[in-house]
């Protein structure tokens, strides 16, 4: 397979309506837009650890992968199977350059293979997109009260069976995971999944780290 991706960038022509005549299929657009403004596709292009093709001629580039998840989970998908249906979506494709997008079974491998430096550069990806869009709001719309408020939320996540690495027996006996999350502001901004026992240390020096950032126009959370 060839990287299933362009270099070129699709001229748009942007038509705006009142309320009654707008059309609820725009989503996409504003969102291709709002990645273009954010420079989303050199950003995911830098760290190699978001490529994982040993032949970089072959297969899909790291630029699909993600778009295929920012715009299949922002439209609506739940799993991964909705998302490899974007595949059916010829006016997305050629809004964003791209020829084919993986598959079901293309994803899930994407994701199996990245490791830890891959998720640690997704993590940082997100986290450098919430706080360059909380950059640009407007106060109103993301502080409560003159303040940018954050806070950390730890979800026992329970699980059944043996294939579910990290699960441990939780305080109400049953096996389950720790989805630990960071919220700044409207955003989740961070989020870590493994044994309960062990993101507990984590949570408690990331919370250390949180409450010691300096406080900047009411902001108590450095990205």
């Amino acid at each position: 397979m060839s990287r299933h991706s362009t270099k070129k960038e699709v001229d748009l022509d942007v038509e705006f309506r009142p309320a009654a005549q707008a059309t609820a299929h725009g989503g996409p657009l504003a969102l291709a837009a709002l990645a273009r403004e954010y420079g989303l596709w050199a950003k995911v292009k830098a760290p190699s650890a978001l490529d994982v093709r040993t032949d970089q001629h072959k297969g899909f580039a790291p630029m699909v992968y993600v778009a295929a998840f920012v715009f299949g989970f922002c439209s609506g998908a739940k799993s991964l199977a909705d998302v490899g249906r974007l595949e059916a979506d010829g006016a997305l494709k050629e809004l964003l350059g791209i020829a084919r997008f993986p598959d079901e079974s293309a994803l899930g491998e994407w994701l199996r293979h990245l490791g830890p430096a891959g998720g640690a550069a997704l993590r940082e990806l997100v986290r450098d997109f919430c706080a360059w869009a909380l950059r640009r709001a407007e106060p109103a719309a993301v502080r409560h009260g003159g303040m940018l408020e954050s806070f950390f939320d730890d979800t026992p996540l329970e699980v059944e069976g043996q294939r579910f690495e990290g699960a441990k027996i939780n305080d109400e006996g049953n096996l389950a995971l720790s989805w630990q999350t960071l919220w700044v502001g409207p955003f989740l901004a961070d989020a870590i999944m493994g044994s309960p026992a062990q993101q507990k240390e984590a949570a408690a020096s990331a919370a250390v780290r949180l409450r010691a950032a300096p406080a900047q126009g009411g902001q108590r959370a450095r990205l």
